[in-house]
């Protein structure tokens, strides 16, 4: 098993400070890379470092961080507490709290109706007829943000509108700086 180059290593730690990246599952990954697309350190660096960026981006965070190196300790289990970055979370919950579970639910049936609806019409050629995806309302984001060991509730605190309801995918990562 091919041991990572030390360039991948210092590029994920200034990268990427907290969590730190396990190193097993790093060896992993980039025996994978090295194996699977035949990649030489010496003039496809750029290439392994983008794949191992990719790989890390679309992992579990249980799987591919180190516990206890992410979130302040005395952030966990605090009634109130603002964590400073830069630190790297996975969105594992996202819910709007500023419109009732009613509302919610309403659009939600209608994303189901809507989902039905675009099958038949798929089946029949009928694409053009389609119309948009009703969205959720927006009003304030809540999140449960892992940092792979756990799991910090949070609160937007001005609206980040590169997450919506519906559609951001469980899972991603997102930054604080």
């Amino acid at each position: 098993m091919p041991l990572p180059p030390p360039a991948v290593v210092q590029w994920l730690k200034k990268t990427y400070p907290k969590p730190t990246v396990d190193p097993e599952w790093l060896e992993g990954c980039y025996t994978w890379i090295h194996d699977e697309l035949n990649l030489d350190p010496a003039r496809d660096m750029p290439t392994i470092i983008e794949n191992v960026n990719t790989q890390l981006l679309e992992s579990d965070f249980a799987d591919s961080m180190v516990a206890g190196t992410g979130f302040p300790q005395d952030a966990l289990g605090a009634a109130k507490a603002v964590i400073e970055g830069p630190i790297l979370v996975e969105i594992i919950g996202i819910m709007d709290i500023g419109h009732s579970a009613y509302s919610l639910q309403q659009v939600h049936e209608s994303r189901v109706e809507y989902r039905k609806q675009a099958d038949i019409l798929d089946a029949n050629g009928d694409e053009e007829q389609r119309k948009p995806m009703p969205k959720y309302p927006r009003s304030m984001l809540q999140f449960q943000l892992s940092d792979g060991s756990s799991v910090l509730p949070a609160i937007e605190f001005k609206s980040l509108s590169q997450f919506e309801l519906g559609e951001t995918p469980l899972g991603c990562k997102a930054s604080s700086s």
